[in-house]
């Protein structure tokens, strides 16, 4: 089986069709979307009828809790948003994999989703709770939120944030070691493939996927021609809008 996993699309149909063609070409048997449909681009309806005619599962974002109920939402994607699950977990070759859209806690978690945080605060990310459908400590936690492509292993677990499709990020900045801002700007997201509903150890694939789109064409669909916006800075350089909620996590000669 093998297992398209995206997030964080923000509202932009340009990155989300290349996203979803790419996964259409490679073949993948079931595509998972983490949340964060909605957020930052003008595009909404149209990424989420997209989501809802090529992703077998749809978590809950943040961005998308902040956006039900309110008017630029039809009445029918307003019903959807309403009825997203929280968490999603399989069993893959001997693993238990489970997936949000931020902490297992909320959708709003700032502290264990942190790429550059402590082991004990990442640890919790495995732990159960009442929103997880399982009260087992997770092998493999797969979530996005955060906007950058990371895999880090402690304690025989795995932690993965699958990256952006819509809004991919570089905290960690600086001129004179900054490579090409396209390795970052791309269209970002997660395959694992392995052997699905198995409780004996098999091969298991994390597949890290970062597919060009074109930028321009998705900034003229949303309208903005200002370079010194912060959807301008985001998309085209990969450069986070907010820097001060993230100041903690950040070198302190970071040029974010």
């Amino acid at each position: 089986m093998k297992i398209a996993i995206i997030a964080d699309i923000h509202a932009n149909c340009t990155a989300l069709q290349a996203t979803l063609n790419d996964i259409a070409k490679r073949g993948c048997d079931t595509v998972v979307c983490l949340g964060d449909i909605a957020g930052k681009g003008k595009l909404v309806n149209e990424c989420i009828e997209l989501v809802k005619d090529h992703c077998d599962i749809v978590l809950l974002g943040n961005n998308d809790e902040e956006v039900i109920d309110t008017s630029i939402l039809t009445p029918e994607h307003n019903r959807y948003l309403r009825q997203l699950p929280y968490c999603h977990e399989v069993m893959m070759s001997g693993r238990l994999i489970r997936m949000f859209h931020a902490g297992p806690d909320t959708t709003y978690n700032y502290v264990n989703t942190n790429p550059l945080g402590s082991i004990e605060d990442r640890f919790k990310m495995f732990m159960p709770n009442k929103l997880t459908l399982s009260q087992h400590l997770a092998d493999v936690v797969i979530y996005g939120h955060v906007h950058v492509q990371t895999m880090v292993k402690f304690y025989n677990r795995t932690l993965v944030c699958c990256g952006s499709v819509g809004n991919n990020l570089d905290y960690v900045r600086q001129k004179a070691r900054d490579g090409n801002d396209l390795n970052t700007t791309c269209a970002s997201y997660v395959i694992i493939e392995g052997v699905l509903n198995s409780p004996n150890y098999a091969p298991l694939d994390i597949d890290f996927v970062q597919v060009p789109y074109d930028i321009d064409k998705e900034l003229a669909l949303q309208g903005i021609t200002d370079e010194q916006s912060p959807l301008y800075k985001e998309l085209k350089q990969g450069r986070y809008r907010n820097p001060a909620r993230i100041r903690h996590w950040l070198p302190e000669d970071n040029e974010l």
